[in-house]
């Protein structure tokens, strides 16, 4: 597909070169009009000075032809004038005894070539030479409008019409020729002129077309902030203007949307934090454990792989509310909290699953590894600096485990390991039972 500087550079070089030809044509036309009108005039002076000698040599035309005819008499005096190089035919004398009767024949005309014919009227409009086209003797006073006057001494003595066009002598054909020539070197540089001029201006035209073709590729690619140079304020220079603008709109619109996503996707995962944590411990929530254990349960049984379930209670925790405040309940669930998230593996599953209850589920771990890691986190709470809260203050925890993939479901081993964790409670509490 063809660009538009291409385009542009075709359109401009068809007009360019329709004008130049068009120029060429004219200026031939005129030129070649103007030596025909030169031609004429000087056809005419010559007509017209034959005409004057014929009448002054035998005092008038009804006098004249009744000696020597027009056309002998007008070959006569072009006989004589070809013997007088350097002369014009109004040089020669109206008597014919003159000495100066040899004149040359009128400037660009020819001898021998034939000559412009004309009519000839007398100054009532009777017809003198019909030229083939009227004959002698008519009364044509309507061409009398049309005629060009013949004087002889400061009076009209005939009219003059044209009949046809003059031919041009071989001189003028050979100015016309050469004019002609220059003509066709001044067409050529011209069209050359046209063509570099074209491919400049084509170019130069192109130019920020290109950039802004670049630019828009390179925001297509993502790159939404781009200004592309603007050279001129003419049509182009303000469509690259208004693209620079309207990048920068689309920059600050799309960072005004980035920042909204961000703000949703930050919104949207808190939402999801809240909908899925415990609000005072920031651990798991019931419903969240309940639809991730599940999926381990359905994992470990389906490839036979271990998974331990525990369920753990804070003992004596509603004596730990009724003594020493709600507010210090609280605080036990965070600090209990916050020893679980961090004694704990990255696959475990913590949750708080209601009042002073925690829940664990431990996949891919043997039911000895994960006692192992139950009593720490009970070490962990009975060891730890509860006098920081309050002098009296004492917590332990009493836990129950279970790993038993025969079992239907999670929601059965957590049952069972419930059972447990009423054995530790009746064996004496702060202890772990499986």
């Amino acid at each position: 597909m063809a660009s538009l500087s291409s385009k542009f550079t075709l359109a401009l070089l068809f007009t360019s070169f329709a004008a130049i030809g068009l120029t060429g044509i004219a200026a031939n036309w005129l030129v070649f009009e103007k030596f025909s009108q030169l031609a004429m005039e000087q056809a005419f002076e010559s007509y017209q000075s034959d005409v004057a000698a014929y009448i002054a040599r035998y005092g008038s035309w009804e006098q004249a032809v009744q000696v020597e005819k027009f056309d002998q008499f007008q070959r006569h005096r072009q006989t004589l004038a070809g013997n007088n190089p350097g002369r014009t035919p109004s040089s020669i004398p109206d008597a014919v005894n003159s000495d100066d009767l040899k004149v040359p024949p009128p400037l660009m005309i020819e001898a021998g070539r034939p000559s412009l014919r004309f009519v000839l009227l007398d100054p009532q409009g009777v017809v003198l030479m019909g030229a083939d086209t009227y004959p002698a003797g008519e009364t044509a006073p309507s061409l009398l409008a049309q005629g060009k006057p013949i004087t002889f001494n400061d009076q009209i003595v005939a009219l003059a019409i044209p009949v046809g066009k003059p031919n041009l002598s071989d001189i003028d054909k050979g100015y016309l020729a050469a004019i002609n020539v220059a003509l066709g070197y001044a067409l050529i540089a011209a069209a050359t002129l046209a063509l570099l001029l074209g491919v400049f201006f084509s170019r130069r035209l192109g130019q920020p077309l290109r950039a802004l073709t670049a630019a828009i590729r390179s925001m297509r690619a993502g790159n939404i902030q781009q200004e592309v140079k603007v050279k001129s304020y003419d049509e182009i220079g303000k469509l690259l203007k208004t693209f620079n603008d309207m990048s920068k709109d689309l920059a600050t619109a799309y960072e005004d949307l980035e920042k909204s996503n961000a703000t949703i996707r930050e919104q949207a995962e808190h939402l999801q934090q809240i909908s899925i944590r415990d609000e005072l411990t920031q651990l798991y929530n019931r419903r969240h454990f309940d639809e991730q254990a599940e999926i381990i349960f359905a994992h470990a049984k389906r490839h036979n792989h271990p998974v331990v379930f525990m369920i753990g209670d804070i003992d004596h925790f509603k004596q730990i509310n009724d003594r020493f405040s709600h507010a210090t309940g609280d605080e036990v669930l965070r600090k209990v909290a916050g020893i679980f998230q961090s004694n704990t593996r990255k696959n475990d599953l913590v949750a708080r699953y209601g009042g002073e209850e925690f829940v664990i589920a431990f996949p891919e771990t043997p039911l000895e590894q994960a006692v192992n890691l139950c009593e720490r986190l009970r070490e962990f709470i009975s060891n730890h600096t509860w006098h920081e809260i309050n002098p009296d203050l004492k917590v332990t925890m009493s836990m129950g485990l279970n790993s038993d993939l025969n079992l239907d479901n999670f929601e059965q081993m957590l049952a069972a390991a419930d059972d447990k964790l009423y054995e530790a409670k009746n064996a004496g509490r702060n202890r772990v039972c499986y």
